[in-house]
């Protein structure tokens, strides 16, 4: 994808594309290819993604309220308001909201065309009677460069019962 992006405006609630399971506020054709942006919330405590790693894609995540924990390959880290976390690629990454308080956050992915993920994902979510398939999940992601290597964390604190997370997968159990 190349060209000169034409610009625009995405207002609160909009998202650039369509049927995705998160909005987009801008996306690779969008941008020739270069960025997709998106914008995330989580519940309090509730897990987000799998642990995962990116083939060719690297990713930055502004926390705009709350606390995010991410887990960075072995590393756990914590990351309140106006914090910004970078995960290159190849790095296996997880994170979970760390905290009572709903948690949002602005992800970058460069380059662009991670929304294509998403709106797989959210095809398979609507037509989903039972839990989601972690095998099936997995070969989603990996048919767009983001293998599973990992279920879901649960943050510092939480609650004791693991939750479901919305992406697929149980927090804390292998497999699940």
């Amino acid at each position: 994808m190349s060209g000169v992006a034409e610009p625009f405006v995405v207002r609160p609630g909009q998202s650039r594309v369509d049927g995705a399971i998160l909005p987009f506020k801008a996306s690779a054709a969008d941008t020739g290819g270069q960025l997709s942006v998106c914008e995330f919330t989580l519940g309090p405590w509730e897990p987000g993604p799998v642990l995962h790693k990116h083939d060719e894609t690297d990713e930055g995540f502004y926390v705009i309220a709350g606390v995010l924990e991410a887990q960075l390959g072995e590393q756990r880290i914590q990351a309140d308001a106006g914090s910004f976390v970078w995960v290159p690629r190849g790095i296996p990454h997880a994170f979970a909201n760390a905290g009572p308080d709903e948690l949002h956050v602005l992800s970058l992915v460069l380059p662009g065309g991670i929304e294509a993920l998403f709106a797989e994902q959210a095809t398979y979510f609507s037509n989903l009677d039972g839990p989601p398939d972690p095998v099936a999940l997995d070969e989603m992601g990996r048919r767009h460069g983001a293998h599973t290597v990992g279920p879901p964390i649960v943050a510092e604190g939480a609650p004791e019962a693991p939750s479901e997370s919305r992406y697929g997968g149980r927090a804390g159990v292998p497999g699940a």
